[in-house]
């Protein structure tokens, strides 16, 4: 950067700058996933406190609480548009036991810096276009660990062609999974699959795998150019510090 202002943490990485927007919390709440049928899919959704009126889409960020099932895959759908964004929604599948679904999930929606502080002193950063960029009143989302690499387990003939890419990223129970991170619309799969799906609960366990249902059988285990991999971003959100 020529002028303005940038933080950086102790492992030399940039946290706060006025050439980048950053991520921080804008609510919390609980929501239910549940089925009708024992054998058929589960629905939940959230509605958001206070519409997000940022052009970016809001990250939804979720931990499982409590579970009827060992095994929750999902895919969300944000809902709303630029500017005013309303809340999610997820449709499930679960594997193990007979019985209806009935998932109890904490969430955790984040958005870019957007609004002036409201505190009666503090910092307050603004971009180039005069926008806000941070401001000392904002809860600054703190990432603990992201996924690096994925371990690609071919379809079996059990499971007609549903791959899984496993990401071996040990999770805690009180870590809270970026689920916005995927949808089924992906461009990345490059026009393999028809839709994808988010497992964030295996062996009655946190896990993140991702599930493609793939429409060719030869499809294969792409990390990215230079090392790079899709990343999938987990963070711990305490209660004393992200509340609304």
């Amino acid at each position: 950067m020529s002028y303005g202002l940038s933080a950086t943490n102790n492992g030399g990485s940039v946290v706060i700058s006025s050439d980048y927007k950053i991520l921080v919390f804008s609510e919390r709440g609980s929501f239910q996933i549940v089925s009708r049928y024992s054998d058929g899919e589960g629905y939940g959704s959230v509605t958001f406190i206070k519409p997000i009126n940022t052009l970016e889409a809001p990250q939804i960020f979720v931990r499982c609480v409590s579970a009827s099932h060992p095994a929750l895959s999902f895919y969300t759908r944000v809902l709303g548009s630029p500017g005013n964004w309303t809340g999610f929604s997820v449709v499930s599948s679960a594997l193990g036991g007979g019985a209806l679904q009935n998932f109890n999930l904490e969430y955790v929606s984040c958005k870019y810096s957007d609004k002036k502080s409201i505190d009666p002193y503090g910092l307050e950063i603004y971009d180039r276009q005069e926008g806000i960029v941070y401001t000392s009143s904002d809860r600054v989302v703190r990432y603990s660990k992201f996924t690096k690499r994925w371990s690609y387990v071919p379809p079996q003939i059990a499971y007609g062609r549903v791959a899984v890419f496993n990401s071996n990223l040990a999770i805690d129970n009180d870590d809270f999974i970026s689920i916005s991170s995927i949808d089924r619309g992906n461009a990345w799969f490059m026009g393999s699959a028809d839709y994808a799906g988010l497992r964030i609960r295996e062996g009655g366990a946190p896990t993140i795998k991702i599930l493609i249902n793939l429409n060719r059988p030869d499809i294969g285990l792409y990390q990215g150019t230079a090392g790079a991999a899709f990343s999938i971003p987990v963070c711990k959100f305490p209660i004393s510090r992200y509340y609304n």
